[in-house]
């Protein structure tokens, strides 16, 4: 897909007309039209306006990852006014409502109440806000997980939920020097959560917002992922993709699934989303792909999304965890995993996340090079 395609993509999925955005950015409605249409492209400055107004960045757009999946507009537009009624049904004395840089789905506001500076999202899954909730109540003890205070839905069935401020920034927004001394902090962060250990009655896999997954063993989780009457991959060839590649990475993780029996399961961060403040691991905070298993199941998203900004914090996490080959196989065959996953979330059940191209290209270099295609040098 060209530049001028994309950006027509991006502005229909964000529910912006080209007469929203030409307001905002103080041009004609023709400009914007002939950047989509491919007939002129924005300069540098241009392109940066647009992406501050439609919430993407603009190296993550170059590299193909800011693209949305998923067909309906991902983002709500709830006025100030609508904010602060909906804040006000849990706390009336709010002041300094100031809008934030949410996620792909939901508004994001902070404020402040009796004393206290909280956060206010609207947009999203209910029931992911809930597991929020349960994991803050159920393992704050163990790590700084962010405490959710309250999750509810309006008239029209839009979940909300408000949240406790965390402090600080995220690994990509961390400078070099910062980056090196966040490391030692990130993988005690690791072991602690591997330290996590979960009753075997709660089941292994993604859990709910009661906390109980639905697969009895490790290995029942992870070779799911090629049965076929759970998850109807047919979908891909009839919506056009070539499940060529697919096929093979299901193949390869059935070799190997029977090398990742696991006696307990430990907690499991899906996505690795932390925050960070004067080289101290503040928060953790959207975990709604938490779940149950073998602790390299998070080294393992690591390593699928290859965030360049922060090579150097996953090549030391390699170094800590992949130490011998028994450890890389399980990490390949979970990669790949996730890689499907991510494949079939977005093609088939059309959920929000990454565009399916990117995710199929890594795919595609995973299985081509193994672990062996970044600057990770130690794998």
């Amino acid at each position: 897909m060209k530049i001028g395609e994309q950006l027509k993509t991006i502005r229909k999925r964000v529910g912006l007309t080209q007469e929203d955005v030409a307001e905002k950015l103080c041009i004609t409605r023709q400009a914007l039209s002939n950047w989509e249409q491919g007939k002129t492209i924005p300069d540098l400055y241009m392109f940066a306006q647009l992406a501050a107004v439609y919430n993407f960045s603009p190296d993550e757009f170059l590299l193909g990852k800011s693209f949305f999946k998923g067909t309906a507009n991902v983002k709500t537009n709830f006025s100030d006014a609508q904010i602060e009624y909906y804040i006000g049904k849990w706390n009336q004395n709010i002041i300094d409502l100031t809008p934030l840089s949410g996620g792909l789905v939901s508004q994001t506001f902070s404020f402040i109440a009796d004393g206290e500076k909280n956060i206010f999202q609207i947009g999203g899954n209910k029931k992911a806000y809930e597991k929020e909730m349960y994991i803050g109540a159920q393992f704050r003890k163990y790590l700084p997980f962010r405490e959710v205070l309250n999750v509810q839905e309006t008239d029209d069935g839009v979940a909300y939920c408000i949240s406790r401020y965390i402090e600080g920034r995220g690994l990509d927004k961390l400078n070099e020097r910062e980056r090196r001394e966040i490391i030692t902090p990130v993988l005690d962060v690791m072991e602690q959560m591997a330290q996590i250990l979960i009753p075997a009655n709660k089941g292994f896999g993604f859990f709910d917002a009661g906390g109980y997954a639905r697969h009895q063993t490790w290995p029942d989780f992870v070779s799911v992922i090629y049965n076929e009457s759970v998850y109807d991959w047919s979908e891909l060839t009839e919506k056009g993709f070539d499940d060529t590649a697919v096929r093979k990475a299901m193949g390869k993780v059935r070799e190997s699934v029977a090398a990742t029996t696991l006696e307990q399961a430990s907690f499991v961060l899906g996505d690795f989303n932390i925050l960070v403040d004067n080289g101290h691991v503040t928060g953790l905070f959207d975990c709604d792909l938490a779940l149950y298993g073998d602790p390299l199941y998070c080294v393992a998203s690591q390593l699928f999304w290859d965030v360049i900004k922060t090579r150097d914090i996953t090549a030391a996490v390699v170094r800590h965890y992949l130490t011998d080959e028994e450890n890389k196989r399980k990490a390949y065959c979970y990669i790949l995993r996730y890689a499907l996953e991510e494949i079939y979330s977005t093609v088939v059940l059309n959920e929000i996340g990454y565009d399916v191209r990117w995710v199929c290209k890594r795919l595609d270099e995973l299985l081509k090079n193994g672990l062996c295609h970044t600057a990770l040098s130690p794998v």
